[in-house]
């Protein structure tokens, strides 16, 4: 096998590695014929195939879900748990593709001004739309902020404004 020069796209790489530097010479580029020959350095051949795309993480079976109310009471976020996990889990969990797992239903300090918002994970953005849908009134879909996802553990928050309906 050999190594793939620093700036050399893969596309040019793959036509020098199956040309055998041949390539290289027919279109007339000076020292790239010669890097064909040069082996790999490091841990052994390198599949130039494989080699710049790295394996994706397994997908997720599941999507944890945080309902946060800014209400006083839990009442709404109570409503909201209800329909999530039991009169419209099955479509719900059909639809999105992945099992709906009720992390947290909890309390926040009133925020003034503050509608329903369904926060996501990057890979979670079909989820949050279906749920999101699936929640009485209007709200937001937004992706969680960085320091957001650092600390919430879970793929999906939904924030219960405190003027929301």
């Amino acid at each position: 096998m050999m190594r793939i020069p620093t700036g050399l796209c893969l596309a040019c790489a793959l036509l020098l590695a199956s040309a055998g530097g041949a390539w290289a010479q027919t279109v007339g580029i000076p020292g790239v014929a010669a890097l064909a020959a040069v082996p790999a350095e490091g841990e052994g051949p390198v599949d130039l195939i494989a080699a710049p795309f790295p394996m994706p993480p397994p997908p997720s079976t599941a999507v944890r879900v945080a309902i946060l109310d800014a209400a006083p009471s839990l009442q709404r976020a109570g409503r909201i748990a209800v329909l999530l996990t039991q009169f419209r889990k099955r479509d719900l969990e059909q639809h999105i593709g992945m099992k709906i797992e009720l992390a947290n239903v909890s309390s926040i300090p009133p925020q003034p001004a503050m509608g329903n918002v369904v926060f996501y994970r990057p890979a979670f953005l079909r989820a949050a739309a279906l749920l999101a849908k699936e929640i009485p009134g209007e709200q937001s879909v937004r992706i969680m902020p960085p320091e957001r996802q650092a600390v919430s553990g879970v793929d999906v928050e939904i924030l219960l404004g405190q003027n929301a309906p």
